[in-house]
This record gives C-alpha cells, sequence and structure tokens, in this order.
C-alpha cells in the first residue's frame, strides 16, 4: 500500500528546506517527492500564465477562480503520477493557508485532499523569532514589509501559524465526515534532527513515535547537556518527538524577566536561541499580544505530540515537580500511550506523578536508570495499547 504524506504548514517556516536537506540523506528511489508550486507553475505557463515565487500572491487573491482551477489541476496531476508510479512514499509539499492583506491564498481545498487522499499530515512549523529572520533575510518578503523590521510583527506571524493548523484541522474533520481517515495530522518543530523526520517519513512501523517529556522552563542548561543526551540514545530506537523542537517559551521568558526587573521597559532585547549572539529588539506590546496566543499554542502543540505517539517517556531530572509534564502524563494516560518515567530521587514524587509514571505493560515501574529504562521499552513496544 501507498504511504501518502501531506506536508503543509504556516508560509516561511522552511518547510521545503528543511526536507530536501534531509532527503539528500536518502539514496534514489523508494520514494517520491513533489513540490506543489513546481506544478501550478507548469499548469499556469500552458494555460498562459506566468506564475513566479514573487507575483503567485498577488495573481492568487486577484484571480481566485483561475488560481483555483490551476491549483486543482495541479493535484490531478500529482494523483496521476502516484497512481502510475512503483515507489511506496510520496511526499506532497505546499504551504496551507495564508492570510495576507484584504484576501487570503488557499494552499489546498477539501477536494484536492479528497483527491490526494494522504494518510497522514504534517505541519511543519519553526519558532516565529526565525520565521521573522527568514524574512528580514529573503529580498522579496523584506519588501513586501517595506524593508522595515518594526512591521514583521510577531502577533502576525502567530496568527499566520494559527490560520494554518486550523485550516487543516477543519478539512481533516471535513474528510473524516466523508469516510476518509487520516491516520494523524503532527505539529512537527523543523529543529528535530533530519534523522527523526526520515524515521518519521519511512521507519515509523520499525521505530514508532514516542514523546519524550521533560521540565522545560528555568532549566535550559540542563536541557541542552542531560536531555540531549537521552534524547539521542532513545532515537536509536524510537522516532522521538521533542517538545524543544520549537522554542516560542524563548520570548516569554525573556519577556517575562525583562519585564519584571523593569516594569516601565518598552522593548525588549532577546538573543537568539540558536546562535546566541545577535540579539533582536521587539516593540513590547507586540509581544505582549503574541504571548497569549503563544501559550495556547504550546500547550495545544505539546499535547498533540502525546496524541499521536504510542508511548512517552518521562525524563524528571529535576526533583520539583514540572506542571507541563504532569499534564502531559495525564493526557497520555487518558489516550492509552504507555508512560515510562525516569525519576532518580530518593524522595517519592507526587502520587499523581507516580501513578501516571506506571502506566507501562509489565513493569509497573518507575525507573532510576534512564539506560535500563530504554530497555523496558524497547523489550515492551509489541505490548503498547494504543493502536
Amino acid at each position: 500500500m501507498k504511504e501518502i504524506a501531506l506536508l503543509t504548514g504556516p508560509p516561511l517556516n522552511g518547510r521545503d528546506e528543511y526536507i530536501c536537506d534531509a532527503l539528500k540523506n536518502v539514496p534514489e528511489g523508494g520514494y517520491r517527492y513533489y513540490h506543489v508550486f513546481d506544478y501550478i507553475r507548469d499548469v499556469g505557463k500552458e494555460m498562459g500564465v506566468k506564475i513566479t515565487r514573487k507575483n503567485v500572491l498577488d495573481f492568487a487573491i486577484s484571480h481566485p477562480d483561475l488560481m483555483n482551477e490551476i491549483r486543482d489541476e495541479a493535484f490531478a496531476r500529482i494523483r496521476k503520477e502516484i497512481d502510475g508510479s512503483d515507489e511506496n512514499f510520496h511526499l506532497v509539499s505546499t504551504p496551507s493557508l495564508f492570510r495576507w492583506g484584504s484576501g487570503s491564498v488557499i494552499g489546498f481545498t477539501t477536494s484536492n485532499l479528497k483527491l490526494l487522499h494522504p494518510n497522514r499530515v504534517i505541519i511543519i512549523l519553526d519558532d516565529v523569532l526565525s520565521v521573522r529572520r527568514r524574512i528580514i533575510n529573503d529580498r522579496e518578503w523584506f519588501e513586501r514589509f517595506g524593508k522595515n523590521p518594526e512591521n514583521i510583527k510577531l502577533s502576525t506571524l502567530v496568527m499566520w501559524r494559527e490560520d494554518a493548523i486550523n485550516h487543516v484541522k477543519t478539512l481533516v474533520h471535513e474528510l473524516k465526515k466523508e469516510g476518509i481517515e487520516v491516520r494523524y495530522v503532527l505539529q512537527f518543530g523543523i529543529r528535530h534532527p533530519h534523522s527523526v523526520f526520515l524515521d518519521l517519513m519511512f521507519h515509523e512501523d520499525e521505530k514508532p513515535l514516542v514523546y519524550l517529556s521533560y521540565p522545560m522552563t528555568g532549566h535550559e542548561e540542563e536541557y541542552y547537556q542531560r536531555v540531549r543526551g537521552f534524547y539521542d540514545k532513545l532515537s536509536e530506537h524510537f522516532t522521538v518527538l521533542d517538545p524543544g523542537a520549537l522554542d516560542d517559551w524563548w520570548v516569554v521568558a525573556e519577556y517575562d524577566a525583562q519585564v519584571n526587573a523593569d516594569p516601565s521597559i518598552r522593548r525588549i532585547r532577546i538573543k537568539h536561541l540558536l546562535d546566541g549572539e545577535e540579539v533582536e529588539e521587539l516593540d513590547r506590546e507586540d509581544i505582549e499580544q503574541a504571548t497569549d496566543i503563544l501559550r495556547r499554542q504550546l500547550v495545544e502543540r505539546d499535547f498533540n505530540l502525546v496524541d499521536v505517539s504510542k508511548a512517552v517517556a518521562v525524563y524528571h531530572y529535576a526533583e520539583g515537580v514540572s506542571a507541563g509534564v504532569i499534564s502531559e502524563m495525564a493526557e497520555a494516560y487518558r489516550t492509552l500511550a504507555a508512560i515510562y518515567l525516569y525519576y532518580p530521587f530518593e524522595r517519592r514524587p507526587s502520587p499523581f506523578m507516580e501513578f501516571y509514571g506506571m502506566q507501562n505493560p509489565s513493569r509497573r515501574t518507575m525507573f532510576r536508570d534512564e539506560d535500563g529504562m530504554i530497555r523496558a521499552m524497547v523489550e515492551e513496544k509489541g505490548y503498547w495499547a494504543k493502536a
């Protein structure tokens, strides 16, 4: 049976660059990759319309009926190529939904998805500061924002994400009403290693999805040292989903720290999370407008990762109880995922953490040794209850 994955998301989140870089590590054959824009451009040319990266937004907003016709034909050609292919895996990439000015550009409709019939939908996301930096470094897009970084609002970028995710959810719901099941919709952070994306695409049967839960707030140094090492070991056996692969909380934490230090501050200085050097100054009111949405998106995204996972590995290297970790364990319990808890302290954890942390098939135990926990997960994965 052919596996068809729709890879989508908000604009300027680095989706195609990430996918293409990851696929460089895959030998020829076994899969096909379809960039929908390439097909739109070819169909447009045949219809006497020159569609480019620079004019596609304006054209789609000004001539929506013609753009819909071109897009529908593009999906029809992709479906025909999939049907005629001997390859097992088919990756189709296109943006979801994009509002610009007074109009919007739809990446796909319900009828497009009915025709494509994807087995799963992967929403590829980047953190808002990286999206903002990508716009500044893209000449064409920077021109759209008047060549002024002040015009690139975080509140705009989080709404782009909101619109894109909601469009996917709505259309997948419509498919379900018509009896077409999508196995899952996954919000995938772009800072996952390429190897994890490839496992997700091609090796999910052998390496089932596992969510890595751990205390985040106030533990940045531990994340970059202890958690990364555990993550790498766990990834040898499973496709491991990491909430830290999309870290917008960095913005919120910096905002809180600087406002607490100086309540009258108007500009928030934030070092970029990855390079730690480049500093961006952002308007306080813009961050405040974006923060409420970011906080909700963070919770919804982490629960989404839990919901699609067969098991949750809790790496609780801090003795204090993490509200986020407890909430994720409760969500895992609700969705029938197995739960493995690494808790290496003499003092017993809260009864709730202990209860949830022992919801694994045969051991019914917490773990003080991380390697022992990974061995137990490998041995027991065939007994996990979540289908």
